[in-house]
């Protein structure tokens, strides 16, 4: 009886225990099994009744399209790779620029000015910010009147070292609502891991934020 039955299929699947007995993992691997599997069954077929060749056709076919998935895989980790890369050169470029995070808290190492900015997506009357520091005190206050719709950017003149919080306050007719802030400084340090979730900007005076989480680069602060 041949090694090989002449009416049983070629298997052309990708599966772990194949690839892994012909020793590679990549789509040359694929195509070198396929091909040991192929001269196998032609030199064992029986040669009163041989294969038909649609049966070759059919099962080049099959693949080839497996092997072009294979290709296809290997493509997109290598641009994924690239991506990743990509991002971490342009995360470590913003060290020393300002950027702004979401956050409503900041601790100042020495005295400075506090800036920020906040996000409105529809007109209001105002918009209302307070200062307090770390006993809860009213340090500073500020009203905006009739802030354009988009980024508004604000500016505390320069606070004694400490820790601070900040709240800000939209109105519009007789209705009030807080609504989130952006604090801006410089970063200090990256932290480059192994994927885009792992790089991570240490902020001078608001900790670590993801590179994801960065509102945007900071503009000059209008008055």
């Amino acid at each position: 009886m041949s090694a090989v039955d002449n009416n049983s299929p070629v298997r052309t699947t990708t599966s772990s225990d194949q690839i892994a007995s012909n020793g590679k993992t990549d789509a040359a691997g694929l195509s070198s099994m396929f091909l040991e599997l192929l001269v196998a069954q032609i030199s064992n077929q029986n040669p009163l009744n041989p294969m038909d060749g649609t049966e070759y056709v059919s099962q080049l076919a099959e693949f080839s399209s497996v092997e072009s998935l294979e290709n296809l895989n290997i493509q997109s980790g290598e641009q994924i790779k690239y991506m990743q890369s990509m991002q971490a050169m342009e995360a470590t470029s913003l060290v020393c620029q300002k950027v702004d995070v979401k956050a409503d808290t900041l601790s100042l190492e020495q005295d400075d000015t506090v800036e920020g900015a906040i996000n409105l997506g529809a007109k209001v009357d105002s918009v209302v910010l307070r200062l307090y520091d770390s006993k809860g005190v009213l340090a500073d206050e500020m009203t905006l009147d009739n802030p354009a719709i988009g980024t508004v950017r604000f500016a505390f003149p320069e606070q004694q070292a400490g820790a601070y919080s900040i709240q800000a306050e939209v109105q519009l007719n007789n209705s009030k609502q807080q609504v989130p802030t952006y604090l801006t400084n410089e970063v200090e340090r990256v932290s480059v891991g192994t994927g885009p979730d792992d790089i991570i900007l240490q902020v001078n005076g608001l900790g670590n934020h993801y590179l994801f989480d960065i509102n945007q680069l900071s503009k000059t602060t209008q008055s």
